[in-house]
């Protein structure tokens, strides 16, 4: 027998299933345009997703409760909706501290120009009545037109386009197609067709850029992002992973949902350009390679654990309607190469979009996220690594994370009597620290002395407590949230950890060369966090390396960048297939002095 969950304050009623845990029941659930924040995919030790039993009763606390909770919390009713189960009907409160909404997402990029020269092109010809002199089909005559004319050599129908024209010609007159390589893919009775549009995607495991672009001019015309909604089953790509590998209705539900994502950000952009989605023609998708494989619905078990092979990191390219997507009946899918396990087509579309392939100067490129992916250019030679850098500049596995959306303190400086001047999106009431805020909080609290160069707080500094679980420095009082927002000793080893891996990621290309960071000439920064974060704190954390700041340039959402140069240009698309088979990919760990490396990148400068 089921039973229903009431949402406080708005009265809305969500079923729950006997043994079902209230995180299972509330994961699609959007309350205020938010979802419930789960980073660890709800497994019980990030301790995010806090909600307060009001009325009813639920199983009794968890091991993986009683360590996160504190006793005050378990008696005021607040709870871990991962870990709670209703044992009948339940009311309850979920706090704004717990919610995953709307993220600031990044668009825009750098954006390299090159001639139009797309998989698709459209050819008019003239068809003349069908009749007893003339007793040729609509589609045999345009067939034997474009070969005539030298237009196409050997020229064939997709057959689900075939069955859409009209059998015969009714009257003499113009008809356009639409040809990719050897095969015609759209048909238009007349001259004047729609142009033709294609989708350039940008699949992130946190958000889904789209890029709607006219293929004969090269304009984007529309853009927008949204968040991943697999973000409910683990902010992780390992936590989603593994969900995925549990069963087929699992990893066919993480394919449906991306699919069903992609599909809305079609119908998103075409509306804001005033066009169909039966006007897109091509699709590109670039994503890091857990993120290409969900999408395809492509064998995932090698890819989750050692040693982490992904079922193929060739381009794919198949037809839109076979996933299904919201494109032309003939639309074309291809799916950018990628480079190893954990190096995907986002990374090739990054140094495809900031030519960093092409580049004559010493440069670095980095896409930071959970996975950090890091390319190095030198005279002749590509190399590239990841790392994993964790979730902490996404503001997860921090106390009073967030990610980075209203309210979220984005900003900080040092402030007076030993405090901070922090910036919150959107000018709200502060909720939490996004990942640059943290970066930003840590960097003041190092320069005034509060952090020591192991990263340890000072215990008798301004603002620092001890608490059950260590020192913590109080960032705000009463925050929105009614708590206190503070950094722990635990929070400043996590982002340790995270900025040593993205450190010895970068002196390990380096070393590999003969090279030391003052070599080199560019560093490109990509992605959200990359364009979002402070430069100056970033150095003085030691996450990058005191260079000229000249030499460090925000490139936005260079992934995205690369995906549109694959859509407007079958070299670029080349280009990128060529990366992915000359990078070196370098695994971290076995490289000379890795373990020295790290361990010198964990303190602050």
């Amino acid at each position: 027998m089921s039973h229903f969950i009431e949402l406080e304050p708005t009265g809305r009623h969500v079923q729950i299933k006997p043994h079902q845990t209230i995180i299972e029941a509330l994961r699609a659930v959007v309350v205020h345009g938010n979802t419930l924040s789960a980073p660890c995919g709800g497994n019980g030790t990030c301790g995010n997703c806090r909600v307060k039993i009001i009325a009813g009763d639920v199983t009794e606390p968890t091991a993986a409760e009683l360590e996160l909770l504190s006793e005050f919390e378990r008696t005021s009713g607040v709870r871990l909706a991962c870990q709670a189960k209703a044992l009948g009907a339940l009311r309850i409160r979920i706090p704004a501290e717990s919610l995953s909404g709307a993220m600031e997402t990044q668009i825009d990029g750098l954006q390299r120009d090159v001639p139009i020269d797309p998989a698709v092109r459209r050819l008019t010809v003239e068809t003349a009545q069908s009749t007893l002199l003339n007793p040729v089909s609509t589609a045999d005559q345009i067939t034997q037109l474009l070969a005539r004319t030298g237009a196409i050599h050997n020229p064939i129908w997709d057959f689900e386009v075939l069955k859409a024209v009209p059998p015969l010609v009714s009257e003499t007159g113009t008809v356009t197609v639409t040809v990719s390589g050897g095969e015609i893919t759209n048909y238009f009775d007349g001259a004047d067709a729609p142009a033709a549009m294609g989708l350039a995607v940008d699949l992130g495991s946190t958000k889904i850029a789209a890029y709607l672009v006219d293929l004969t001019t090269g304009e984007t015309l529309a853009a927008d992002a949204l968040m991943n909604p697999q973000i409910p089953y683990g902010e992780d790509i390992m936590s989603r992973l593994a969900f995925a590998v549990e069963s087929e209705a699992n990893r066919g539900l993480m394919a449906e949902l991306l699919r069903d994502c992609v599909n809305d950000l079609a119908d998103l952009t075409v509306t804001q350009a005033g066009c169909d989605v039966s006007h897109i023609e091509q699709v590109v998708i670039v994503g890091n390679t857990a993120m290409s494989h969900l999408f395809l619905e492509a064998p995932v078990e090698a890819l989750g654990s050692a040693p982490y092979t992904a079922a193929t990191v060739a381009a794919v390219e198949l037809k839109a309607r076979d996933v299904p997507l919201h494109a032309a009946l003939g639309a074309e899918l291809y799916v950018a190469p990628s480079i190893a396990g954990f190096v995907g087509g986002d990374h090739v579309a990054m140094i495809l979009g900031l030519g960093i392939h092409e580049s004559r100067k010493i440069t670095l490129g980095l896409d930071i996220g959970t996975n950090t992916e890091i390319a190095l250019k030198h005279g002749e030679r590509l190399m590239c690594c990841s790392c994993a850098s964790g979730p902490a500049f996404e503001g997860a596995n921090i106390t009073h994370g967030m990610r980075a959306v209203a309210g979220a303190i984005s900003h900080a400086q040092p402030g007076e009597n030993g405090g901070l001047r922090c910036v919150t999106i959107g000018n709200q009431a502060p909720l939490g620290l996004c990942g640059s805020g943290v970066v930003d909080s840590i960097a003041a609290l190092r320069k005034a002395g509060v952090i020591n160069a192991l990263g340890l707080l000072d215990r008798d500094a301004h603002r620092v407590r001890v608490s059950a679980g260590g020192p913590e420095y109080v960032v705000v009082e009463k925050s929105g949230t009614g708590r206190d927002i503070v950094l722990t000793q635990k929070d400043i080893v996590a982002v340790q950890l995270a900025k040593a891996a993205i450190r010895t990621g970068v002196e390990t290309l380096l070393g590999l060369v003969g090279l030391s960071a003052s070599d080199v000439d560019e560093i490109y920064l990509a992605g959200a966090f990359g364009a979002h974060i402070n430069i100056e704190s970033a150095v003085a954390i030691g996450m990058l390396p005191d260079v000229p700041r000249d030499r460090i340039i925000q490139a936005g959402n260079a992934a995205g960048a690369g995906a549109r140069l694959c859509l407007i240009s079958m070299k670029e698309r080349r280009a990128a297939e060529r990366i992915a088979r000359a990078v070196e990919y370098t695994e971290l760990a076995t490289a000379p002095g890795f373990s020295s490396t790290y361990a010198h990148s964990l303190n602050f400068p």
